[in-house]
């Protein structure tokens, strides 16, 4: 049967009359001219031979792209870059979009034959995917599911609204089998009948929620993904372990590992850090310091938030300008910074005790001219003033492994020699489960937010140099909560498009 308009008028009025959960943030750089989405969208995802991407140092490499099955009833034609099949048990490949901008797991649903690309997002704790009945833009150029794809789905008429930032996400709620790697648990999740036209401009066709956060009322208030595995017994613990592949390297390698860390993708031992409980539930741990090539900026008593959603690194502003300090030749414009293009040696991030290398091919991104390139740490402020929020420019130097059970996160240098990752420290186990420190500031309170503009060449070169010295426009950090909407997938678009076609 189809879903009927009763059922998706009613999902449309839920969408403005109760709150929405804060999610996502994506955003759209203007300055760009021309359809930014038909440009992101280049390529086509049913290509075979391998394509040519300009990547964030504009150093061309050849990727191989393997065939995915395109529905005829959508116009899909997004490029993904397909990971090889993890060999460890309960694995899944994690593919991404190329240009390390958005990291996601295949699977399919229910009786569907038909592979779904989800976003993998550690800050989003609800599950959802786009329904063929949706007549948003974004819909039409992507994979969609309903009741003609599985016999097994049903469909409740319980409504669900998920806001981020200038967008949002709502439906309809619905139950099937989904089958990623070698599991198939029963999930209630969404199916999306209104999607933001924010997602027209990237590949994934929903999103896999794997946070801790508390279900919000207006939701989708079911047990989540990793609870439906636990409480199922089809994983022994409840946890996770991600590696993520950096496109330049062409070496599609990375992998979802569920309820056991894969050995083999990390040297030596993993390093745990307590979460620290907040009022979202994100997976959040203490900062000690950061610093570039050895020499920290005595950023004390600061916490991340971490979110495989987010593909920069945001922090508030007075953080940012300490950190870029450090480089010498770096230039601010507001929150955006640049760096001179030839730099080599890497950004530093303690946690515990272990100093963690964030590799220069990670953080310095698109040559905005002048020899100058875009920094991949935004001086922007997303949560509190002590809170930072660190996606896959730190992710793809390590790799990490978020416990449930125990309430941690652990970090391990990635297998594979120096110039995957590299820590500062010998890496020792650490399983005991700490007393949890608290967050005073993990909610937030605005549903928009300004958008990010990363420096153009214009503004890169006018910009006021900063060569140790501290720029007078350094934003005051505010206390208590934010003023910017919390993140999964938070600014997964900002900057984007100026990394592929400044």
């Amino acid at each position: 049967m189809h879903i009927t308009r009763s059922i998706c008028a009613a999902a449309c009025l839920f969408t403005s009359v109760l709150p929405t959960a804060k999610a996502f943030y994506p955003y759209h750089p203007e300055y760009h001219g021309g359809d930014d989405n038909e440009r992101r969208a280049q390529g086509s995802i049913a290509t075979t031979r391998a394509t040519t991407h300009q990547h964030q140092d504009h150093r061309s490499i050849t990727l191989p792209i393997r065939r995915v099955p395109i529905p005829n009833r959508r116009e899909n034609k997004y490029t993904i870059v397909k990971s090889e099949t993890p060999t460890q048990k309960n694995s899944a490949a994690i593919d991404q979009d190329g240009p390390d901008f958005s990291y996601m797991v295949a699977v399919t649903i229910g009786s569907s034959k038909e592979e779904y690309h989800l976003l993998l997002d550690s800050a989003a704790s609800n599950t959802w995917v786009m329904g063929q009945e949706c007549k948003s833009a974004a819909c039409a150029s992507h994979n969609t599911f309903g009741d003609q794809d599985s016999t097994t789905l049903k469909i409740d008429t319980t409504p669900f609204s998920i806001g981020f930032g200038s967008g949002s996400v709502s439906g309809i709620i619905a139950t099937d089998t989904l089958h990623i790697a070698s599991l198939s648990p029963t999930l209630s999740f969404g199916l999306a009948l209104n999607v933001s036209d924010e997602f027209r401009s990237y590949p994934m066709d929903g999103i896999l929620g794997i946070g801790r956060g508390d279900i919000l009322p207006g939701t989708i208030e079911h047990p989540q993904f990793m609870d439906v595995l636990s409480t199922s017994k089809l994983i022994s613990s409840k946890l996770y372990g991600i590696h993520l592949s950096r496109g330049k390297d062409a070496l599609n390698d990375g992998e979802f590992n569920l309820g056991e860390p894969n050995k083999e993708r990390y040297d030596g031992d993993l390093s745990f850090n307590p979460t620290i409980e907040n009022d979202n539930g994100y997976w959040e741990i203490g900062v000690v310091d950061a610093g570039y090539d050895g020499k920290m900026a005595g950023l004390s008593g600061k916490s991340a938030v971490l979110d495989s959603g987010t593909s920069y690194i945001l922090m508030p502003q007075p953080d940012a300008v300490a950190l870029h300090k450090l480089i010498t030749g770096y230039t601010q414009s507001d929150e955006t910074f640049t760096v001179p293009c030839s730099t080599a040696k890497p950004i530093q991030i303690k946690f515990g005790d272990q100093t963690y290398d964030i590799s220069p091919a990670d953080y310095v991104g698109s040559d905005v001219g002048n020899g100058n390139c875009a920094s991949n740490i935004v001086g922007r402020q997303v949560f509190a003033d002590t809170q930072w929020l660190v996606g896959d420019v730190f992710f793809k130097n390590v790799y990490a492994v978020f416990d449930s059970d125990n309430s941690q996160v652990g970090f391990g240098v990635k297998s594979g020699g120096e110039e995957e990752s590299a820590s500062t420290n010998t890496i020792t186990p650490s399983g005991t489960k700490t007393a949890k420190p608290t967050s005073d500031a993990a909610g937030v309170t605005s549903s928009t937010a300004d958008p990010i503009l990363p420096p153009s060449e214009s503004t890169a070169s006018s910009a006021t140099t900063q060569s140790n010295t501290e720029s007078s426009q350094s934003a005051k950090g505010k206390a208590g909560r934010a003023t910017a909407p919390a993140s999964s997938f938070a600014l997964l678009v900002a900057l984007t498009l100026l990394s592929i076609f400044a």
